[in-house]
């Protein structure tokens, strides 16, 4: 495979996992030449019991040197034995290595468990297993063909010269042919695997962000989405499937042709001295091991070796790490005001960004709700207004600072993210609730409940010192304890990337006037048209372009954003109570 298809990053990864179990690659090469001893003797232990046996008169001697052949046979058997628990050994700690790299790269890069969507989920569980399992097929037959073919180029030059020579060109045809089906095949391969991905996030998306899509009022347009990436997927597999098929060509020419030339050529062999028993015992080397070899080589390279490539290359592509927070000197804030300018976000190069041409202001103190379409790219924006990831283009300044050149041991004392799914540990309440902030005082964690309207439950768990069972907490109670948590640390520039969703009504907008009464800038990334209302400004992402404004500009000029408060309360102007 060109090298111009192998992503640097994933070739370095699994050269470097192979490489450190130098041990078990020299024991797998040793069994290997072991296992080839049939392919090896097949041919010449053929040629011998007819030449010297069935066709010299001696029934005995022919059937003595086809034991031979079982035995050879025996030996490759036992060899195939101990291969198999060694390339375990090799291919099991890659995959640990492969997911180690990835989860490592997400956390380091900060991107937050609300960011990650679909195809985030399909790339840790099904890819990375994907590359295990490619990995393994990819090293046994890789193996397999080279030893094979060694042993049947020797065997057929320890017959006869002549004979290697003239079943040699078909081979070598067949792996050009080959080398030029790879790049086609490459690109088929990555379109069916984006597609899947595609299939991953659209879905995940619209179970995730029912909310938000019930209450645009987009429930036939995303279904149709969905039912589009689908049929895209579909023609992405059919177009894959029709590329693969070509590799019964490269097949039939590499390990078929040789075999006719062989029979073609065998009157002209003979003039030349050539035995029959020679020609019996090419056609064995040809048929049992050369076009198995040759069948598995396109299989392996065209089938498992390609999605390896192409897998870990969208692995490394895709992986938020790969863009690390800018470096530079630690600056401090200077204020609550955020900007944003320009900016521009894709997970990975290539792919089509998230957030473009974005541009905004709130200022110090201000309270800005974010909306849109699930999937249109709030949890992203969030995501970066914490400094967890780095813009592609454009900029974003916190107190006149970018977010991303905070010292993350320092961030959460200016910047905090209170995701959707909060983190809760096993501890007493007094350890969560004082997670962000270790110094705050009794009176001030039971003061942060109390506001945000954790108290009920603070009561419920025994107080401060009460012990938390994660597992034993509702997904309400959870966000609480979150929302308790920042509302108590020290950080002035607060996001809440839908942190209340599974509030209800009453107690969502009591914990958003907590924050809004709390010295700071306030933003919420907003499931419900209420948090929008509350805001002072407001800004709705909508695919290729947003707007930003107040309630009454955004109901004036966008007929989405009036389609959402409508659908959602009724209401056509501001509310009043």
């Amino acid at each position: 495979m060109s090298s111009e298809h192998t992503d640097p990053p994933g070739r370095r990864l699994i050269v470097r996992s192979l490489l450190s179990r130098r041990r078990s690659l020299v024991f797998l090469a040793l069994w290997s030449a072991i296992e080839v001893v049939p392919a090896t003797m097949s041919g010449l232990l053929v040629a011998k019991a007819i030449d010297d046996g069935f066709l010299g008169g001696s029934f005995e001697t022919g059937l003595l040197w086809l034991c031979g052949l079982l035995a050879a046979y025996a030996v490759g058997a036992v060899a195939t034995r101990f291969t198999f628990p060694i390339v375990g050994s090799i291919v099991e700690p890659l995959r640990d290595d492969l997911m180690r790299a990835v989860v490592n790269g997400i956390v380091r890069g900060g991107i937050d468990a609300a960011a990650a969507d679909g195809s985030t989920i399909a790339r840790i569980t099904q890819q990375v297993e994907s590359v295990r399992k490619a990995t393994a097929t990819l090293l046994n037959g890789l193996r397999r063909f080279v030893f094979t073919l060694a042993a049947t180029a020797f065997g057929l030059a320890a017959l006869a010269p002549e004979i290697l020579w003239l079943t040699l060109p078909p081979v070598v045809v067949s792996a050009l042919l080959f080398a030029a089906l790879l790049r086609r095949l490459f690109r088929r391969q990555r379109a069916a695997i984006a597609a899947n991905e595609r299939v991953a996030g659209e879905v995940t998306g619209a179970l995730v962000g029912h909310r938000d899509i019930a209450a645009f009022g987009r429930q036939d347009e995303v279904v149709e989405t969905v039912g589009a990436a689908f049929v895209a997927e579909r023609a992405a597999q059919q177009r894959l499937a029709r590329a693969s098929a070509t590799r019964s060509v490269v097949t039939a020419v590499g390990g078929q042709l040789p075999l006719l030339f062989l029979l073609v050529g065998a009157p002209w062999l003979l003039d030349r001295g050539v035995t029959v028993g020679a020609l019996v015992g090419a056609a064995t080397y040809l048929s049992t091991h050369l076009e198995p070899a040759v069948r598995t080589l396109t299989e392996i390279i065209g089938g498992s070796g390609l999605q390896l490539v192409v897998t870990v290359r969208r692995l490394a592509e895709t992986d938020p790490g790969h863009r690390p927070p800018a470096g530079g000197p630690a600056q401090v804030p200077a204020g609550t005001g955020v900007t944003v300018e320009n900016l521009e976000f894709a997970y990975g190069a290539g792919a089509e960004p998230v957030l473009r041409n974005l541009s905004f202001a709130v200022p110090p103190d201000g309270h800005l709700a974010i909306v849109g379409p699930s999937g249109i790219g709030k949890s992203t924006l969030a995501v970066l207004l914490a400094g967890l990831a780095v813009p592609d283009r454009g900029r974003i300044r916190v107190g006149g600072v970018p977010p991303d050149r905070l010292p993350s041991s320092r961030r959460r004392e200016h910047i905090v993210l209170v995701p959707q799914e909060s983190y809760v540990f096993s501890g007493t309440l007094g350890e969560n609730l004082g997670y962000l902030r270790n110094d705050a005082s009794e009176w001030e964690l039971l003061s942060a409940a109390d506001q945000v309207g954790a108290g009920e439950l603070v009561a419920r768990l025994g107080g401060l010192d009460g012990d938390v069972d994660p597992g034993r907490l509702s997904a309400g109670e959870k966000q609480l304890i979150g929302l308790c948590r920042a509302h108590v640390s020290r950080a002035r520039v607060v996001v809440l990337d839908e942190a209340s969703c599974h509030l209800d009504h009453l107690a969502e907008a009591r914990a958003e006037q907590a924050f809004r009464a709390r010295p700071g800038t306030l933003i919420v990334i907003a499931h419900r048209a209420a948090s929008a209302l509350r805001a002072d400004r407001i800004l709705l992402l909508d695919g290729a372009r947003a707007s930003f404004g107040d309630h009454e500009r955004l109901v004036a000029s966008s007929g989405l954003y009036a389609e959402l408060v409508g659908h959602s309360t009724g209401l056509v102007g501001h509310p009043t109570g």
